[in-house]
């Protein structure tokens, strides 16, 4: 048996690991995760981070049970290495070094807290390992809770970088605080918008982009909507077509519904409309017709870092 190693990413919409076991493949001549487990607790610390407060006791009190959990199932499962880093909604908090401090006497797990040229790092280092990108000019986009990370790739080398602070759950809470809907998506992601546009403007990448590569948890969300909705049946990429179908079919259904009728989480359900904005209005700036979703993100970039 291989080492088996976890990774832990705590990011502002969930808290997830993931254990695999490392594997040498001697036809490669390279080694290869064995997906063993993957779990999420929905435990949302931007809620209260970006609406400039602290994490509270009982959101605490609920990653100490979370990461207490995490510790047994590393010790059911032999595991030999376990990196745990945050991103965002803890980069940003102001009692972080409480929540490390508490989550690592109680569990033995130290928390590592990165900032986003770091995450943006880790998920390519995760996607390199899935798709071709040599020959190619891609963009990376990973959506998550409280930042976007943008990579610009040219012949499988990383030409820019850069991490934006408008994830889902920091445009949910913008919308609350201005006491408005998501009709108004677009007045909210426009506030954001300009920086990421300069940033893809200022380095040629909005025209000749072969595609764009989506990671986390709101991508692989669309691929599944893509069947749920549009009854299309490869997960492997959305078109910027079916995105804006996808985006018009759903928003004409409540939360409610989409957790009733979609079986989304609520966790997802809130967040994936301002996800799928945020998406077409990237690939638009790119000129990109498809983005791909390989299915991996950062906690698999976790697992490469700990043996490279």
């Amino acid at each position: 048996m291989g080492r088996v190693l976890s990774a832990i990413d705590i990011g502002s919409n969930g808290i997830r690991m993931i254990i695999s076991e490392m594997i040498y493949d001697a036809s490669t001549k390279s080694y290869v995760f064995k997906e063993i487990k993957k779990i999420r607790s929905p435990i949302r610390l931007g809620k209260e981070v970006f609406l400039d407060k602290p994490i509270s006791q009982q959101t605490l009190n609920d990653s100490i049970e979370t990461f207490e959990h995490f510790r047994n199932i590393n010790q059911k499962y032999r595991v030999q290495s376990c990196r745990a880093v945050a991103t965002s909604a803890l980069r940003e908090a102001s009692n972080k070094l409480e929540f490390i401090d508490k989550i690592a006497k109680k569990s033995g797990i130290k928390v590592e807290v990165i900032d986003g040229m770091e995450e943006a790092r880790l998920i390519y280092l995760a996607v390199s390992r899935e798709v071709e990108l040599k020959a190619r000019r891609c963009v990376l986009i990973d959506v998550g809770g409280g930042s976007v990370e943008i990579t610009l790739s040219d012949n499988s080398k990383i030409k820019q970088t850069e991490s934006f602070p408008m994830g889902t759950v920091r445009i949910l809470d913008q919308l609350i605080k201005r006491k408005l809907d998501e009709s108004h998506l677009k007045v909210v992601v426009g506030d954001y918008i300009r920086p990421v546009f300069d940033f893809i403007d200022k380095n040629n990448f909005h025209h000749n982009v072969d595609f764009a590569i989506g990671t986390g948890g709101n991508l692989e969300c669309m691929a599944r909507l893509k069947w749920d909705l549009l009854k299309k049946s490869s997960n492997t990429f959305v078109t910027l077509n079916e995105l804006i179908e996808i985006y018009d079919k759903l928003s004409k259904l409540s939360i409610k519904d989409r957790i009733e009728k979609l079986n989304l989480r609520p966790d997802r359900a809130d967040v994936i409309l301002p996800a799928i904005f945020t998406v077409k209005m990237i690939l638009r700036q790119c000129d990109a017709h498809r983005i791909f979703i390989p299915r991996v993100g950062l906690r698999n970039g976790i697992l490469w870092s700990m043996i490279l």
